[in-house]
């Protein structure tokens, strides 16, 4: 059948606000401020923008406007630089040649046609569902990506939540429903682990964080690193990576053995206690503390300190990195978490653990004006391999056993990065290269772009309009709306929706794109009789929608309402009934670490060169690794040297910065990728710099064949990736036998 048939930290803070402040101080109209707001992250946080000398300046806060902020974080604030940055830009359609000796120029005439044969030739041999599509942050035209895919008759769209979180939302999801966000606004006492509010790209948890702490609320900060969150915190717990949990059930031991726990809660809204409490005997504070090198004395006051001011008191659900996805207890971590919570009594109460936001339901396009494809019935791929795993939100990182499978042959890439981003470059590289075809849509040259078949110019955030938007992960009544701020600047570019809208009427569904992006903002808004041309003038709109509060009757979407302490769920899924402990895959032995990352704000995820520009503001080296004093004095190792870290997946020189303020078994390094991405230099000699998941092999889950390791995480702070290696210095007798590899595996 064709295809044409087919349907805090002070010092931190002052950097992070110095370049915003010039810039609004040096503010002289020439012409209308537009608001609209950043593309950095999902935070979009609000600005007014002009045009001033050849610049985009942005003038904050937006006064009224459900994302404003005080000011753009140094990720955000680069971003404005973004559409004149000429260096790896993609300015037109390209073509690998045959032989693969590099791109030509094509136009977008022969590119349409061109790839709508070859998704049209792997349809008719192997069907719809043999063409999939995976999208990053940046992919802004994603209700055209998802209606794309649709009209060809494929389920496989993937976010990046399965390279950065997906450990931590299945253990939330499958204990409690959901994962709930924390009332920092009112808490008394807050828990994070492995995630730094003030190493983030939000400014208003920033903000939120310095006022929970002006008003007496405790902090408490568990990470391997002190991270900007920790240096503020009122206790730091330098937890050993990978052992988290240990602490966590430690923290759940004193609350039962000593009898601080909310009786009331458990009885209400749990079943199992008993069965629970008995665990609970064997993780003593002492026991904890032989896994996790928090002092017994710390996991104490810490579960009282949570206990006394409970049930205004939380652990915080996490994010991404080491909670999120990176160890074999990850997913266990996250029920542990939930437990204390429940025994703190603090789901859905003031200060607590928040109920699940009321998201608004915006309006759509009426299928009797627009042609509108059928939502695809069948599983995307991977998600029979799954089975706790939400099968709407699926699995990127399923894709690359897909590929290897054979079942997926067509691969769309939209504003991502997989070759650098869901595991080791060189592993995924290789399997994206099986591909009958790979398709990359960007706005520069990236790994993934570089090994593609097609690659398509996309623009800025700032050269077009990206449509309505709804607060996330909160209570707003109000949307918004991101206007354009300049011209497309590169004539042979193109927005993501004209990008898809040109392949659909390529591959013969054109009639499901019969319509303009104002025609589905306004469609969007109005249920709530908005004017559209009113939101976009002034940038946002309250819908007047009454939404429910937070907090009062814990929100419990699970079967009989209650929350299982001991679980048949996890039984089978081979986790046990209790969240009992799980130790990560391996322990670096004598002379070896962990290789953990973590984010900044000025970081990006894929691409160094991004993360430089904010690095070089802040004054850090991203050719370095932080290794902690005693360690590298022990080792020989002075601050500032050139080393080598050396494991059995490749070698990358590296300066060395010593600190007392990093756990002894780890190294820690930039998220961003490492000198090897840049290859040598004309002296031979390789960059410096590690990325960091190079010194991680591909690995597929036994539980859930997921591949393995990733670091992600807009919230920075240590424990992201940890994984082992050895460190060397230059000329020197490599220091251990053997790498021990550390397997990011996410138990599902």
């Amino acid at each position: 059948m064709g295809l044409g048939l087919v349907a805090g930290l002070l010092a931190c803070c002052v950097w992070l606000m110095k370049g915003v402040i010039e810039m609004a101080s040096a503010v002289k109209r020439d012409g209308r401020a537009v608001v609209t707001t950043c593309g950095g992250c999902y935070a979009d946080c609000a600005f007014a923008a002009h045009v001033e000398d050849g610049r985009v300046v942005a003038e904050l806060p937006v006064a009224g406007h459900p994302c404003a902020a005080r000011v753009l974080c140094a990720r955000g604030r680069h971003r404005l630089a973004l559409p004149f940055d000429e260096h790896d830009r993609i300015v037109h359609p390209m073509r690998r040649r045959a032989d693969g000796s590099g791109f030509d120029v094509i136009s977008w005439d022969e590119a349409f046609a061109q790839i709508a044969a070859r998704l049209g030739e792997i349809v008719d041999g192997h069907g719809p569902r043999a063409l999939g599509m995976t999208l990053g942050v940046p992919s802004f035209d994603r209700y055209w990506a998802h209606r794309f895919m649709h009209a060809l008759g494929s389920p496989n769209v993937y976010g990046a939540d399965g390279a950065c979180e997906v450990s931590r939302l299945t253990g939330w999801e499958h204990s409690l429903g959901y994962s709930p966000a924390s009332d920092l606004a009112h808490t008394d006492c807050i828990m994070y682990l492995g995630r730094s509010i003030v190493d983030s790209s939000t400014m208003g948890a920033v903000d939120a964080l310095n006022d929970a702490r002006r008003r007496g609320a405790k902090i408490i900060v568990v990470d391997p690193r002190r991270s900007g969150s920790a240096a503020l915190a009122d206790r730091w717990l330098r937890v050993r990576p990978g052992c988290d949990l240990a602490l966590l059930l430690g923290i759940a031991h004193v609350l039962i053995a000593e009898d601080l726990y909310d009786h009331e809660f458990v009885t209400r809204y749990t079943t199992g206690f008993d069965e629970l409490a008995q665990a609970s005997r064997a993780w003593t504070p002492e026991w904890a503390e032989s896994m996790c090198d928090v002092p017994a004395d710390d996991i104490r006051a810490t579960a009282r300190d949570l206990a006394a001011a409970a049930p205004a008191a939380v652990v915080d659900a996490g994010f991404h990195g080491g909670i999120g996805i990176a160890y074999a207890n990850s997913t266990q971590t996250a029920r542990a978490i939930c437990l204390v919570d429940v025994l703190l009594g603090c789901l859905g109460h003031v200060g607590g653990a928040l109920n699940p936001p009321t998201p608004l339901a915006l309006g759509d396009l009426d299928p009797a004006r627009f042609a509108t494809p059928a939502v695809p019935r069948e599983p995307k791929l991977g998600s029979e391999r799954y089975p706790l795993v939400d099968p709407v939100r699926g699995l990127c990182t399923t894709i690359g056993q897909s590929i290897l499978a054979g079942d997926l042959r067509g691969l769309i890439v939209y504003a991502s990065n997989p070759g650098a981003g869901y595991g080791n470059a060189d592993a995924w590289l290789g399997i994206l290269q099986q591909l009958d075809l790979l398709v990359t849509i960007d706005i520069r040259w990236s790994e993934t772009a570089r090994a593609s078949d097609y690659v398509l110019p996309d623009v800025t955030y700032l050269e077009a309009d990206r449509g309505v938007g709804t607060v996330v992960g909160r209570n707003d009544a109000r949307v918004f709306y991101r206007n354009a701020v300049l011209p497309i600047l590169h004539d042979d570019t193109r927005p993501g929706r004209e990008i898809f809208a040109g392949l659909a009427a390529a591959c013969g569904v054109g009639e499901c794109f019969d319509f303009t992006s104002d025609d589905l903002a306004a469609a969007q808004v109005a249920p709530f009789g908005i004017d559209f041309a009113a939101l976009k003038e002034c940038g946002w709109a309250d819908t007047g929608v009454a939404l429910p509060s937070r907090t009062g009757e814990p929100v419990i979407p699970l079967a009989g309402g209650k929350i299982a302490l001991a679980s048949d769920v996890w039984e089978r899924a081979g986790l046990g009934r209790v969240p009992n402990w799980i130790a990560p895959m391996v322990e670096p032995g004598p002379g070896m670490f962990r290789l953990i990352s973590g984010n900044r704000p000025f970081e990006s995820h894929t691409s160094r060169r991004l993360a430089a520009q904010g690095a070089a503001e802040a004054g850090s080296d991203l050719d370095a690794v932080q290794m902690n004093a005693d360690a590298a004095a022990h080792m020989g190792i002075a601050d500032g040297e050139i080393v080598e870290l050396v494991s059995d997946m490749g070698r990358d020189r590296v300066r060395v910065e010593t600190t007392p303020y990093l756990h002894p078994a780890c190294i820690f390094t930039s998220a961003a990728p490492g000198g090897r991405s840049f290859g040598a230099g004309a002296d031979g000699a390789q960059a410096l710099g590690v990325g960091p998941l190079d010194h991680t092999p591909l690995r597929w889950d036994p539980l859930t064949q997921r591949a393995a390791s990733r670091v992600a995480g807009g919230e920075g702070g240590g424990g992201d990736l940890r994984r082992g290696g050895a460190c060397r210095r230059d000329g020197r007798a490599r220091r251990g036998a053997r790498r021990h590899s550390r397997r990011c595996c996410p138990a599902l």
